[in-house]
C-alpha cells in the first residue's frame, strides 16, 4: 500500500463537501478572465500504480506545453487521485481507468447531468448538456440499443465530455502447469470461479493481489473498493450474473424472471441460505434495493445511496417481496425492460446484518459505508475463512450453495469449485515479486490486473505464462467542465485529438490494448463504429505531434497566441 493512501473513513468522509454542495446545485467557476493564459494541471496515478496512465499523462502535459499551455503534470496516489477527482471534483484533467463498462446503460450515470452533484463515478466531469442528456435518456428507454447508441455517439464526438485513449486488455499471469483453460483470465468473479473449478488442486488456490484492501476491508458497498470485485463477487451472490460467453445475463440466485404489468418479477431458487445458515428470502432482496438506494433508510434528511450502484438502483423505483421467494421490481419510468435487468446484478445483502447500519457517522456518510465488514456474511459459493491484514485473506467453499445441486447446463461447470479447498489471496508488492512467487509455486495465478511494467519478465520466468482478453475498462482522460476553458467543447475537441492512439496501444500498452476513441467496449455490438464516428485523427505520426497544425486549430476555436507562443483565451 502506498504511503499516501487515505484511510477508508477519510476517503468516504471527504464525500461530505461534494454531496452537501450538490444539494444547492453544481458550482461552476471560471478561473480565467479574458486575456489570461491557459493553464492546466494533468493528474494521474504514479508509475508504480499505473505506468500506462503516468506515461499518457506526461505525454499529454508535454504536448500541451509545446502548444503554449501552462501545463503541469501532477502524479497522485490512486486513493488521493480518485478522492480529488471523484469525490471533491477538484481537478483540471486526470488520466485513469473507467471500470465495469459492462453495458451501454453504464454511460447514463457516468454522464447524465442529474448525477453531476454526486460523488463517485456519477458524472465526475460535471457534464451539463441537453444534447447528451437526451441521447442517454433515449439509450436507457430504447429497446433498439443499436440505433440509440448511434445517436449517443453522434453527440459524444461533437461534445467530447471525456476522451478515450485505449480499451486495455485484462492481463493475467499464472503457472503454466495450472490446469485451467488456455487464455483464461481472472477479470470477473465467474472467471475466478471457473478457474477454481478446473484447478484440480489438493490445497487452496493461491491468487496474487496487488492491493491489500481486501485483507482489511470486505465491504461490498464501499465505493472505493472496486478492486475487490473478483472475490467479494463470489462471497455475495446476485440474482443474475453477466454471461461469460455472450450478451445478457444468466440466472444465479434467481431461478427465473419475467415482466408482468410493467414490473420485473423474480422467482428465487428454493432453499438458499446465507453463510450463517439463515434463510435467504425475497425480503432480503427487497431490502437490498431499498438499502442501496438509501443507506440511511430514511433517517437522513435526504437519501444517502451506495454510489457505486446508483446506475443500477435508478433503473427501478421500488421492490416488494410478495412471498418468501418472489420479488416484484417496479421498473422506473422511461426505462426499457431489457435495460432494467441490470438491477439483477446488485449483491444480495442479508437484512439482519445491514439493517442496523443506517446511522450517520458523518454528514452524508452512514455507518454502512465505512464499516470494514471483517466477517462478511453473504450467500455466494465462497465464504470468509480468515485474514492477516496487509498479507492475505482466505475463503472456503460454501457447501450449501445451490451450485451443489444444480442441473442448469449454464452453471454446472462451476459446481466442482465447491469440492476444492477454496482460495487464498496473497499480497504481492509488485509484478516482479509476483513472478518470483509464481515461479517457485507460492502463487498459482495473479488475481488483480497484472502490472504492465512487469509483463516483460514473463518470458524469462520459470513455468509462467500470460493470458489476456478484452476488458470492461477504458483508459480515459477526464475533463472538469466546472473550470474554463474545459467547459468549452471546442477546446475539448482539440484536446481529444492530442493522443496518437495506435502508437499508445502499441508502445505504452505493449500491444495489450485496442486503440479507440469511442466510449464503448468490444462485446457490446459487432458493428465497427470507428468507421462512422471519431473525434478526429491525431495531427502527426508515430507519436510526434504536428505543433503548427494544432496551434491553428486552437486559433480557429477562438484562442490566441502572444509573441512568445503562449496560448490565451
Amino acid at each position: 500500500m502506498t504511503s499516501n493512501s487515505l484511510s477508508r473513513r477519510a476517503f468516504l468522509a471527504s464525500a461530505v463537501s461534494a454531496s452537501v454542495a450538490g444539494c444547492n446545485g453544481i458550482q461552476y467557476r471560471d478561473r480565467y478572465k479574458p486575456g489570461e493564459r491557459v493553464s492546466l494541471t494533468v493528474s494521474a496515478p504514479p508509475a508504480d500504480d499505473d505506468e500506462a496512465a503516468t506515461t499518457i499523462a506526461r505525454t499529454l502535459t508535454d504536448r500541451l506545453s509545446s502548444l503554449g499551455v501552462d501545463a503541469v503534470f501532477e502524479p497522485k496516489g490512486r486513493s488521493q487521485l480518485y478522492l480529488d477527482a471523484l469525490i471533491n471534483h477538484d481537478f483540471d484533467v486526470f488520466v485513469g481507468r473507467y471500470p465495469n463498462l459492462t453495458h451501454p446503460d453504464a454511460l447514463y450515470p457516468l454522464l447524465h447531468s442529474s448525477f453531476a452533484p454526486e460523488p463517485g463515478w456519477q458524472n465526475p466531469f460535471g457534464v451539463t448538456s441537453v444534447a447528451i442528456d437526451d441521447s442517454l435518456e433515449a439509450l436507457r428507454e430504447s429497446a433498439d440499443s443499436t440505433a440509440a447508441l448511434r445517436e449517443f455517439l453522434d453527440v459524444y464526438v461533437e461534445r467530447v465530455p471525456f476522451s478515450v485513449v485505449t480499451a486495455p486488455d485484462f492481463l493475467t499471469v499464472r503457472r503454466e502447469a495450472l490446469s485451467v483453460p488456455d487464455g483464461a483470465t481472472t477479470e470477473r468473479p465467474l472467471d475466478v470461479l471457473a478457474q477454481l473449478a478446473s484447478s484440480s488442486l489438493d490445497r487452496p488456490f493461491r491468487a496474487g493481489i496487488f492491493s491489500v484492501e481486501i485483507t482489511e476491508n470486505r465491504n461490498p458497498v464501499a465505493g472505493e473498493f472496486r478492486w475487490n470485485d473478483q472475490l467479494l463477487g463470489l462471497v455475495y451472490d446476485s440474482l443474475a450474473r453477466p454471461s461469460r460467453t455472450g450478451a445478457g445475463f444468466i440466472p444465479w440466485a434467481a431461478r427465473e424472471w419475467y415482466f408482468e404489468d410493467g414490473d420485473l418479477v423474480v422467482e428465487l431458487r428454493p432453499g438458499q441460505t446465507f453463510h450463517d445458515d439463515s434463510q435467504l428470502t425475497a425480503q432480503d432482496v427487497a431490502f437490498t434495493l431499498r438499502f442501496l438506494s438509501d443507506t440511511s433508510l430514511g433517517a437522513a434528511s435526504s437519501p444517502v445511496p451506495a454510489t457505486r450502484f446508483r446506475g443500477h438502483t435508478t433503473l427501478v423505483s421500488g421492490a416488494e417481496a410478495t412471498d418468501e421467494r418472489t420479488v416484484r421490481f417496479e421498473v422506473a419510468d422511461h426505462v426499457d425492460p431489457v435495460n432494467a435487468e441490470r438491477v439483477l446484478t446488485i449483491p444480495i445483502l442479508p437484512e439482519a446484518e445491514w439493517a442496523d447500519r443506517t446511522e450517520l457517522v458523518e454528514e452524508r456518510v452512514t455507518k454502512a459505508l465505512v464499516w470494514e465488514n471483517r466477517q462478511p456474511v453473504g450467500s455466494g459459493p465462497l465464504a470468509f475463512e480468515e485474514a492477516t491484514p496487509e498479507e492475505s485473506v482466505q475463503f472456503r467453499p460454501y457447501e450449501r450453495h445451490f451450485l451443489g445441486k444444480t442441473s442448469d447446463d449454464r452453471l454446472t461447470e462451476y459446481a466442482p469449485a465447491l469440492d476444492t479447498d477454496g482460495v487464498v489471496a496473497r499480497y504481492a508488492p509488485s509484478g516482479e515479486d509476483a513472478l518470483v512467487a509464481l515461479g517457485d509455486g507460492r502463487l498459482d495465478t495473479s488475481l488483480h490486473l497484472f502490472p504492465l511494467q512487469a509483463v516483460g519478465g514473463v518470458e524469462g520466468a520459470n513455468d509462467v505464462v500470460s493470458a489476456s482478453s478484452p476488458s470492461d475498462e477504458l483508459c480515459i482522460v477526464g475533463y472538469n467542465f466546472r473550470r474554463a476553458p474545459l467547459s468549452d467543447f471546442r477546446f475539448r475537441q482539440v484536446l481529444a485529438r492530442l493522443h496518437d492512439r495506435e502508437h499508445t496501444a502499441a508502445s505504452v500498452f505493449d500491444g495489450f490494448a485496442r486503440a479507440t476513441d469511442l466510449p464503448m467496449v468490444e462485446d457490446w455490438h459487432e458493428v465497427d463504429w470507428s468507421s462512422e464516428f471519431t473525434v478526429g485523427s491525431f495531427p502527426g505520426s508515430d507519436g510526434e505531434l504536428d505543433v503548427s497544425t494544432v496551434r491553428d486549430r486552437f486559433e480557429e476555436a477562438g484562442y490566441t497566441y502572444d509573441d512568445d507562443g503562449n496560448l490565451f483565451r
